[in-house]
């Protein structure tokens, strides 16, 4: 009996002496297995101390200087004055980019269709006038100091454009003759003879003298169409513009007072190269009023059923500086079209 307490000492000393020894064991090897990861750690840690380091060392400082880097504070000093934007402004009356962009884009179209201050005028004179006559925009608004207009006959092919001062207006007188003719025409009493020959066209300044001092009643530009039959200008009138001049200005077909012709010339216009004949004289009036100044081109229409003739005419001595050469600009603008 004694030996089973010295056998459980033994056996029991022994197996609690290795439940003692256990945990150290277990402790070393836990260390030991828990000591890498703790000595990895640190190296990496201490290698990436020393990259920063390094490239700490290696790279240069910048703006190592004392002054600060200077950057716009616009929008802080707006923050900081609590200034309002520009859109702020806008809802403060009740408005928005769109509708500033539209009364903009409006008020830019009335200013061209009006004319505001000639600036439709001013563009139309940097356009070329061919592009300005095509587009008959020169016929709503001057092109410089000129204005295009445009007549039709009542017959044929006979439609002419040309070129007037652009404070020049249409006869009015004219228009009422042209209606009144229109209302004889029912009364068959009278004879065609009586009605006389009215232009189709008449245009002359306003009021009594324009700012060239021409008169009203003395200076206008007019236009005839008449309809005929197999007509040419070469062919009717013939081959010199000087003989058929003075057939135009005989007593026959021209004025009943004495004429006397200056100059006659040839010319091709338009972009049908229709010949024209222009010729310049004056016309005596005696002693009752002074000699008249006048310049006229005809041309036949390309089908040959229409004659077209304008005339230009003024006193004699308006044929001077300025007024000259306007007088003399639209005849050169004459042509069929």
């Amino acid at each position: 009996m004694m030996l089973l307490p010295v056998v459980i000492l033994l056996f029991g000393g022994a197996s609690v002496a290795e439940g003692f020894q256990a945990t150290p064991a277990v402790t070393a090897r836990t260390s030991l297995y828990l000591r890498p990861r703790q000595s990895s750690c640190l190296f990496v840690s201490s290698e990436e101390d020393e990259a920063t380091s390094a490239l700490t060392q290696q790279q240069p400082t910048e703006n190592t200087s004392t002054e600060p880097v200077q950057r716009p504070r616009i929008e802080n000093q707006r923050r900081s004055n609590n200034e309002p934007s520009p859109l702020d402004l806008m809802r403060a009356m009740g408005t928005s980019p769109r509708r500033v962009f539209l009364s903009v884009l409006t008020s830019t179209f009335i200013a061209f269709a009006a004319n505001f201050f000639g600036v439709t005028s001013n563009l139309l004179s940097t356009l070329p006038e061919s592009f300005a006559e095509k587009t008959g925009l020169d016929q709503f608004y001057p092109r410089g100091d000129y204005k295009r207009v445009t007549v039709r006959g009542d017959v044929g092919q006979g439609k002419c454009s040309f070129v007037i001062p652009k404070d020049w207006v249409a006869d009015t007188s004219l228009a009422l003759a042209q209606a009144q003719r229109r209302a004889k025409v029912l009364d068959y009493s009278m004879k065609p003879d009586q009605m006389g020959v009215l232009p189709d066209a008449a245009y002359g300044p306003p009021g009594k003298t324009d700012r060239q001092g021409l008169s009203n009643r003395e200076t206008n530009v007019s236009v005839i169409i008449n309809g005929v039959k197999d007509f040419t200008l070469k062919g009717t009138l013939g081959s010199d513009p000087k003989a058929a001049a003075e057939i135009l200005l005989s007593n026959k077909f021209g004025p009943r007072r004495p004429t006397t012709l200056i100059s006659s010339f040839e010319e091709i216009r338009g972009e049908n190269n229709i010949p024209i004949y222009q010729f310049e004289y004056t016309v005596d009036r005696g002693d009752r009023a002074p000699p008249l100044h006048a310049i006229s081109v005809i041309a036949g229409s390309v089908a040959g059923d229409a004659f077209v003739t304008l005339t230009v005419v003024s006193l004699d001595r308006a044929w001077t500086g300025q007024a000259d050469d306007s007088l003399r600009q639209i005849a050169k603008s004459f042509k069929l079209v």
